[in-house]
């Protein structure tokens, strides 16, 4: 190896070797690439210019401070560089990407190149490739990148032939990325796609970029929608060299899409499938949604006037008119809007109808981003309220009645009982007196008939369908009606010549004619007449296909005729409808006329209205014929043929003068009678008397216990003993129940001494049993 001093021994000329080695170190020291001589360890012995530039070398540092080269070196690189200079096999060799440490304190990347010399030493050339390493890092960021990204990026050339495809081509298309290189890019396309490669390539034939959404085919055939774009690439020259290709998968974006269309009109199909109108407002009170709850309603509802179509972005001051209204409304909106707790209103509107008015906070992430206002229908809840109300008004009625009729019959008991007693003694007594005393005890009757009505319709008890005379109950109905009517209304009843046997509640059935008694005289306010018609008729066929059985059956038709203003006939369809009315508020519920329907419904029957404005209507009322026939009553014989009696009777009564009647009437009939004044009394004196005593006369209702307790108590003691209770009034159930005792009867009062006297001979007979 030639020496690196740079000594000249003399001005002589110089040897071959001496220019030799001269032209070395010139060489060595203009050479554009750092170079440096080192031996195997790693010791610099010569360092050139640009070495001494770069990696901070210089000739006195390295002759005189041996300087190591591993210094500069990456830990990492020293042992592969040691290798390389203790080979030593004459070849040159290189090492790209050495990581060294420069002057400035910065790393450099250079491909070191190592030639052998002689002695164990190499000539290290260090040559920069920081830029090509930063152009392939650049270059790897990149291709990772586009491998990472869930976007189809591809590049063709000038034939518009793939020439690049990202790793994620293969995933979404299903095409291999080996197969696909070097086709025509259309093949991705399906054929619905052919517009849109016309016209993305007459774009790119431009120069211009395209965009746009393509219907694509995958390896399997499958199709699906992507989202394009085509920008075309340039070389230095100007020269199209191809395109590039963003392709973005629209499928599962479209899903999302469906799903919330899907959703979306779900939610939207419930909104306006409620019978409420609902406004969707946003901060400032602009109308943002609004369901098809409007259109049910009427042009004023909730104190708003919707005379148009309500439209997003129109703002929700336009529907109210009312400044008082708007201005209460603003502050209850400020309100929901500040605290975000919702408020309630009862509004009420023309014709009567009720609105509940609701106004909630549009909540979104915890915050009130506007308001919802609600508008809901409340007139049948209204309506039914006020039924309720006056179903309970009613029930209340009954429980009075009950107890005063329990009183008035006792009252009447005593007076027919006492008229009776007059009568039986005052046989000879002139006719004059005779007459009056008769009168007294029908007066007596009557009221306790229309005691026992008001009791009846008053009080709420079970359907008891049986076959009754449709006469006897227009005539029931009738004389109720008449105590209410007005001077200037005529009742005329008109019963069918022959008993018309149906079978149905009565009760319900004088409710039916009360009702249509009330609406015929309220469509007569100048007065005028109610006429009742009973007949038998045959049904047409049409007639027949209404109640649904073979034409030509016999039906009894109860026809309710009045003389008024008459129904127009656009109103007629609607008249049975719950809750509808004609009559001004306050003066109808709009349910009379839907339970006369369904009373005669429920009886298999039907109904048929004629009507004329101005003349008046009829209504038929049309029931099936009873097979069964009507069960008369037994007329009692006078007390004056029935023979006198023998047996023991304890009598029970809390009141005075129905107890003092009770055991004059039956001593008179020749009985022996103990008198109670309660059943506890009574109790005792059957423990005293209890083997002799054949029958206990009770009253039912008494303070204590009651009348049905004391036989209850008495027939579980004196198995033997029969009773009678006397009452004036029992429900249905009740009764049943009573009667299915045995020894056990009923008498209602206020009784007459003769209906008294044979119930008492039936359960004793002539002697004592």
């Amino acid at each position: 190896m030639a020496s690196f001093s740079n000594n000249v021994d003399g001005p002589s000329a110089l040897s071959l070797s001496d220019t030799h080695d001269l032209w070395w170190q010139n060489w060595f020291e203009q050479c554009d690439d750092a170079q440096i001589v080192c031996q195997w360890d790693g010791f610099v012995l010569e360092a050139n210019r640009k070495a001494g530039q770069l990696l901070g070398f210089t000739p006195e540092k390295t002759r005189h401070n041996p300087f190591l080269l591993f210094d500069l070196i990456a830990p990492a690189e020293v042992k592969k560089l040691t290798e390389f200079l203790r080979r030593g096999n004459g070849r040159q060799e290189t090492m790209p990407g050495l990581m060294l440490k420069c002057t400035s304190q910065l790393q450099l990347v250079a491909d070191l190149q190592i030639t052998p010399l002689d002695k164990g030493c190499s000539l290290l050339t260090f040559r920069d490739a920081s830029r090509r390493w930063r152009m392939e890092t650049h270059l790897q960021r990149l291709m990772a990148a586009m491998d990472t990204t869930p976007d189809v990026i591809y590049l063709t050339d000038a034939d518009g032939k793939l020439a690049f495809v990202n790793s994620v081509f293969q995933i979404v298309t299903g095409y291999n990325i080996e197969d696909a290189l070097g086709k025509d890019a259309d093949f991705l396309r399906a054929p619905e796609a052919k517009a849109q490669i016309l016209a993305y390539k007459a774009s790119l034939q431009m120069g211009k970029e395209w965009k746009g959404e393509l219907l694509n085919r995958r390896g399997d055939g499958t199709q699906y929608p992507v989202e394009v774009t085509l920008s075309p690439i340039f070389n230095k020259r100007g020269e199209r060299m191809g395109f590039a290709a963003l392709e973005r998968d629209l499928s599962g974006r479209n899903r999302l899409q469906e799903d919330l269309n899907l959703q979306r009109n779900y939610v939207l199909s419930i909104i306006n499938s409620l019978d409420v109108a609902i406004y969707t407002l946003d901060r400032n009170y602009l109308l943002s949604h609004i369901n098809d709850g409007w259109m049910k309603m009427p042009r004023q509802h909730g104190w708003l006037d919707v005379a148009e179509p309500p439209k997003a972005g129109q703002s929700f001051w336009d529907l109210v008119k009312d400044p008082e209204k708007k201005h209460e409304l603003n502050e209850l909106f400020d309100s929901v809007m500040e605290t975000g707790r919702p408020q309630e209103l009862q509004v009420p509107g023309p014709k009567g109808y009720h609105w509940a008015v609701k106004i909630a906070p549009w909540m979104h992430e915890g915050a009130v981003r506007g308001l919802l206002y609600a508008v809901s229908d409340q007139t049948k809840y209204h309506e039914l309220q006020k039924q309720l109300y006056q179903a309970q008004k009613m029930e209340t009625i009954g429980a009075l009645a009950a107890g005063v009729a329990h009183d008035f019959n006792n009252l009447l008991q005593a007076i027919r009982g006492n008229t009776g007693l007059l009568l039986l003694d005052g046989i000879l007594a002139p006719a004059e007196l005779r007459r009056r005393l008769e009168q007294i005890d029908q007066a007596a009757v009557r009221a306790a008939e229309i005691t026992q009505q008001l009791l009846t319709f008053s009080r709420a008890g079970e359907d008891t369908n049986r076959v009754a005379d449709l006469n006897e109950v227009i005539r029931e109905a009738g004389q109720l009606a008449q105590r209410s009517m007005r001077s200037k209304v005529e009742l005329r009843l008109a019963p069918c010549a022959q008993p018309v046997a149906v079978r149905l509640d009565s009760t319900r059935a004088q409710q039916v004619l009360l009702n249509l008694y009330v609406n015929a005289q309220d469509a007569m306010p100048n007065g005028g007449k109610i006429t009742i018609v009973n007949s038998l008729i045959r049904l047409s066929l049409e007639q027949a296909a209404k109640a649904r059985c073979a034409p030509g059956a016999l039906f009894a038709c109860c026809s309710v005729t009045d003389t008024g203003t008459g129904i127009p006939q656009e109103v007629l369809p609607r008249i049975f409808d719950p809750f509808f009315t004609t009559k001004e508020k306050g003066k109808g519920t709009g349910l009379g006329l839907a339970i006369v329907q369904t009373v005669i419904s429920q009886a298999k029957g039907f109904i048929e209205v004629e009507s004329t404005p101005g003349k008046g209507t009829t209504f038929h009322l049309y029931l099936p014929v009873a097979l069964e026939a009507v069960r008369e009553g037994v007329k009692a014989e006078p007390l004056s043929k029935i023979g006198k009696n023998t047996g023991t009777i304890l009598v029970v009564d809390d009141l005075d003068l129905v107890l003092d009647f009770t055991r004059t009437f039956l001593k008179t009939a020749g009985y022996e009678v103990l008198v109670a004044k309660s059943a506890e009394e009574a109790l005792k004196i059957l423990e005293n008397q209890g083997d002799s005593i054949d029958l206990l006369f009770t009253d039912h209702n008494m303070a204590g216990m009651s009348g049905h307790q004391l036989i209850e108590e008495s027939a579980r003691l004196w198995p033997n003993l029969k009773f009678i209770l006397a009452t004036g009034y029992l429900d249905g159930p009740e009764r049943q129940q009573i009667e299915m005792q045995a020894g056990i009867r009923i008498l209602d009062k206020p009784f007459s001494m003769h209906e008294a006297a044979e119930m008492v001979v039936e359960m004793l007979g002539n002697g004592r049993k």
